[in-house]
């Protein structure tokens, strides 16, 4: 018994560790530009990695790993590709760099897959977003000139750890509906919890506001509706019918029909305009300049904003006070980096994480069988307007295997110790 606990601790420990180092390089400041830390988040990758492996052979489940991994066979055209990208990369180094961390998320990823449900991967995130939103409270209140925004344009916008108020608005949007769903399933299941689930949960709203970022409003919002309408296809699922389905989808084009039409107006709600700040013409200048050079291959995995001479000219070309350091979109970044070909492969991935999700969430019994589907929009949503696909950081990467490989497994697999 003693030692099986100690496995789980050993275990919650090494997950931690995970994701704590998944977001590392999105903390504070741009570090992923800074050589130095390249190297060293590259070893401690290395280290997580091996010690995954190490615990997963030691079990007797490397060919667990790799069953499933045939089961998302879907993500290999893109790891292939990607890899092959560094040859043709335009900074070849960190082209392998973020090309090893792509593998060893995809190994890590797999082994907290194969180790937990998604009622315990739910509530590891959990907990992790507690630990996220009370750092970055630390900040806001005892080290301000760190923990909030104090920029050109962007005055009194909380960026708590992260190292720009969106990347911490669209986490705290995540947070927010992972204490969310913790709430619903509390109360599905009878369970204690409900309180202090549904406290964390109007505090880390509070965070989401205070970030002052239409992005994250927008993306908490839609979620919000997500939820609640698996809500209703979880309760009346048996009274749903195929003309059902259509009325819904029905509405859904006429809102937004309406919506495109007074676009101005609804994102005026956010204090924002059609440019989505500035972005689409920077979107504009980045197809018109350096996608249409290189628009088969791209630049190299992740390889593109490393380059100085990029930052600098992207921001001449916008007007923009400092360097621009990432598209702010993450299909465009994949777009620029692997050019067509590797979007496509990247979409073949990115389809096929949506189909299993789906696919699981309509044998759902409860809200957690929901967050597969709920997890997937939420990166649709969050990438629109902001790179969170293994640009600046690899966490949402990161939990997208994992739930892909746990959702995938036969049988639930315990560990010996």
């Amino acid at each position: 018994m003693l030692q099986k606990g100690y496995q789980q601790a050993s275990d919650l420990l090494l997950i931690f560790g995970l994701f704590f180092l998944s977001n590392v390089s999105a903390f504070i400041a741009v570090l992923w530009l800074i050589p130095e830390f390249v190297f060293f988040e590259f070893v401690f990758w290395l280290m997580l990695t091996a010690l995954s492996v190490w615990i997963l052979n030691k079990n007797g489940l490397l060919s667990n790993l790799f069953e499933n991994l045939k089961k998302n066979w879907f993500i290999l055209p893109f790891l292939i590709f990607s890899g092959f990208s560094i040859f043709w990369s335009v900074y070849r180094e960190i082209s392998f760099y973020r090309w090893s961390i792509l593998l060893f998320t995809i190994i890590t990823g797999g082994y907290i897959g194969l180790r937990q449900n998604i009622q315990q991967i739910i509530k590891i995130l959990s907990f992790f977003g507690v630990c996220i939103l009370f750092l970055s409270a630390v900040l806001v209140f005892f080290a301000p000139r760190i923990g909030v925004m104090n920029y050109y344009i962007i005055q009194g916008a909380w960026k708590g750890v992260y190292w720009h108020k969106n990347h911490m608005g669209l986490i705290a949007a995540f947070i927010n509906i992972l204490f969310l769903l913790n709430v619903v399933y509390s109360s599905q299941s009878g369970r204690g919890g409900i309180l202090p689930w549904g406290l964390l949960y109007f505090i880390s709203l509070l965070i989401v506001y205070e970030t002052d970022s239409a992005a994250a409003y927008i993306t908490t919002i839609l979620l919000h509706g997500a939820v609640l309408l698996a809500l209703i296809l979880l309760k009346f699922r048996e009274r749903i019918h195929r003309y059902h389905y259509l009325i819904f989808l029905t509405i859904i084009i006429f809102v937004s029909l309406i919506l495109y039409m007074n676009i101005d107006r609804f994102i005026g709600i956010f204090n924002r305009n059609t440019t989505l700040t500035g972005r689409v013409p920077m979107w504009t200048h980045l197809f018109d300049t350096y996608v249409s050079r290189r628009p088969l291959l791209g630049y190299g995995f992740n390889a593109f904003w490393y380059l100085e001479s990029h930052r600098v000219e992207m921001q001449q070309a916008a007007g923009y006070p400092d360097p621009i350091v990432i598209a702010d979109n993450g299909f465009i970044d994949l777009l620029v980096n692997t050019g067509y070909s590797g979007l496509v492969l990247f979409s073949i991935f990115y389809f096929g994480a949506w189909w299993h999700s789906l696919k699981y969430a309509s044998k759902a019994k409860d809200i957690n069988g929901v967050f597969p589907a709920l997890l997937m929009f939420y990166t649709l949503l969050a990438n629109i307007s902001w790179s969170l696909l293994f640009e600046n950081e690899s966490f949402i990467m990161l939990i997208m295997i994992s739930v892909l490989f746990s959702i995938s497994r036969n049988t639930p697999i315990n560990f010996e110790g």
